[in-house]
């Protein structure tokens, strides 16, 4: 194993003009010795110090530190020692599975996003929308805070997303002078896009059929929010951020036939796991069975106490 204990250099910051100077006010770096160090120091019990060493390289103790909290006395204090009893284990076991269940995740969200889009597209075109949908008046007249119209930074994004592929479908109607239309659009689109463009829409009733056929069949407002918590379950699972006791900043709304279809799923109100319950059941709509709700629940249940980090969101700060 590489030398992961040499010391390290500290941080220095560019000023205008070239000139570099030692930040005082910086942390220095620490070698992974003496980050070991300062977790004994706070109390933890280390059962295998080859092994928390090797998280240490190759997780990053910033990453890992989101696990320890729960552990910790009062973090959200600055009271950062660990409780009495607190082995390494302790945070290591839910940091794996963690890696685990984004595998899982990102299984189903892709399920959700390819159906989505295509859908969509389909049920556009459909009803007439096939070559209108980079038409201002397809989208509703929507402002932000800032006074921006939310359809106008929406077409420029789509724009952008056209103008980049390399797709050999666009790339022919590019050279072709051709329209391109919504079913072979879509398909440059990342997800948070297609969310964007879905919500704004204008077409209620493409939206209405939409929603039906995911199971969604509540207001098109709750359809839409449902579809861009899944955007935001994706996007951090994608960037490997941390789940176990994640207070989620876009949650799920729940709906009744979410709660019905699967009654006996545990949340709680901002956890990970209401949007899991949500995932479970636009996938279970999608495909007509249960299998992937089982794979999450037959995981989850592996193991009590990761389970309950998952249906329970945790604020620090």
């Amino acid at each position: 194993m590489a030398d992961n204990s040499s010391s390290l250099s500290l941080l220095t910051v560019l000023k205008p003009g070239g000139s570099s100077h030692i930040g005082a006010e910086l942390k220095p770096a620490k070698t992974i010795d003496q980050m070991i160090d300062l977790m004994a120091d706070r109390g933890l019990i280390i059962t295998d110090e080859a092994k928390l060493r090797q998280a240490l390289f190759d997780c990053n103790y910033y990453r890992l530190s989101g696990y320890f909290r729960s552990f910790q006395l009062n973090p959200a204090g600055g009271d950062n020692r660990y409780k009495p009893g607190i082995r390494d284990v302790d945070f290591l076991v839910p940091y794996a599975m963690d890696e685990v269940l984004r595998n899982i995740i990102l299984k189903g969200t892709a399920k959700v996003e390819l159906s989505i889009r295509s859908r969509f597209a389909y049920l556009l075109a459909s009803n007439g929308g096939a070559y209108t949908y980079m038409s201002p008046e397809s989208y509703k007249n929507v402002c932000n805070k800032r006074g921006e119209l939310l359809r106008d930074n929406l077409l420029r994004s789509m724009s952008k997303w056209m103008d980049m592929s390399n797709e050999v479908c666009i790339r022919h109607y590019r050279r072709s002078g051709r329209a391109v239309p919504v079913w072979a659009a879509v398909e440059t689109f990342p997800f948070d896009t297609l969310s964007r463009m879905i919500s704004l829409h204008a077409d209620a009733k493409t939206l209405r059929e939409l929603y039906k056929s995911v199971g969604l069949h509540t207001n098109l407002r709750t359809s839409s929010e449902v579809i861009h918590a899944m955007v935001y379950l994706r996007n951090l699972c994608s960037h490997h951020a941390r789940l176990w006791h994640r207070e989620m900043v876009i949650p799920s709304p729940m709906t009744r036939d979410m709660r019905t279809a699967f009654t006996d799923f545990k949340y709680g109100k901002k956890s990970v796991a209401s949007s899991l319950l949500a995932l479970m059941y636009l996938v279970q709509n999608i495909e007509g069975g249960d299998e992937y709700a089982m794979e999450i629940q037959h995981f989850l249940d592996a193991n009590d106490a990761y389970a309950a980090g998952i249906a329970t969101a945790l604020h620090w700060e």
